[in-house]
């Protein structure tokens, strides 16, 4: 009888050891997850090989497309305009420019024909200031213009500009331009008789805009009939300057005398000018 103990020949194999079946059933299995894998792999790498082709023109294209702006556009530069003082100084600014617009005003509101008066009274009202904005209004667009329009007036003022005169004051803030002249009026096809006026066009400043270079205003306007000499230079022009002419604008000028000027030292008789009469 055989002990209880001893093995027996269809006992299993040790611990440790794998059948030859198990080997390669897992070998298998490492084989297949290694071939897929790699073919994930392969289709990524076909993915971005698809990027890269795609790419490559793109940028190509992008390349040209740059250079081609940068040889052929036109390279342009603002450069603004160097900034000005936004307001004028009455003393900073010459005689010439409130001339200038005296002369306008004066010729847009006393230059007319029946046809076109309304049109340059509006005109000449931009460059007026208050007060003056307010009585042109009132006086020559609301109360002349329909009087003109009927009567079928038309004038013409000649400004004398021999005889145009700025005054200055260092105190005042604001500049006096004289502007004489001959005015001639026409109602339908009769004539008048001319007359003499005086102009009285006082101006300042404001801050400047688009429509007004230097800010120069009109503040009042005074229409004066009254007569004056018209300036006459003599016939033979002299070298030695003719005196200037210190013109009170409530004082009608009188005939100007020859005077001695010095020149060099030396005392020369100025000629006799062309006599100018007065104005009874």
């Amino acid at each position: 009888m055989a002990s209880l103990g001893t093995p027996t020949s269809s006992s299993t194999a040790p611990k440790g050891r794998k059948s030859a079946t198990a080997v390669e059933v897992e070998d298998g299995r490492r084989s297949e997850d290694t071939l897929q894998v790699w073919e994930r792999y392969r289709e990524l790498g076909h993915f971005w090989r698809l990027i890269t082709m795609l790419q490559l023109p793109v940028i190509f294209v992008s390349l040209v497309t740059i250079l081609w702006l940068y040889f052929t556009a036109d390279t342009i530069v603002d450069v603004p305009e160097r900034p000005q003082p936004g307001h004028y100084s009455v003393k900073l600014l010459p005689d010439s420019e409130f001339i200038n617009v005296a002369n306008e005003v004066v010729n847009l509101s006393s230059t007319y024909s029946f046809a076109t008066a309304e049109r340059q009274f509006k005109s000449a009202r931009k460059l007026l200031w208050e007060p003056a904005l307010t009585q042109f209004e009132n006086e020559k667009i609301k109360g002349e213009v329909p009087q003109i329009i009927e009567t079928a007036r038309s004038q013409l003022f000649v400004v004398d500009q021999n005889q145009v005169r700025v005054e200055r004051r260092p105190e005042r803030d604001f500049v006096i331009v004289r502007l004489p002249g001959e005015r001639r009026k026409m109602i339908g096809s009769k004539k008048l008789p001319a007359d003499q006026m005086i102009v009285y066009v006082r101006l300042t400043t404001i801050p400047k805009n688009k429509f007004n270079e230097f800010g120069i205003v009109v503040t009042d306007i005074r229409f004066v009939e009254a007569a004056f000499e018209s300036y006459q230079p003599p016939a033979e022009t002299s070298p030695v300057p003719a005196p200037k002419l210190e013109v009170s604008p409530e004082a009608t000028p009188k005939a100007i005398k020859s005077e001695e000027i010095q020149v060099d030292g030396a005392g020369l008789e100025q000629p006799e000018p062309e006599s100018r009469p007065e104005n009874g």
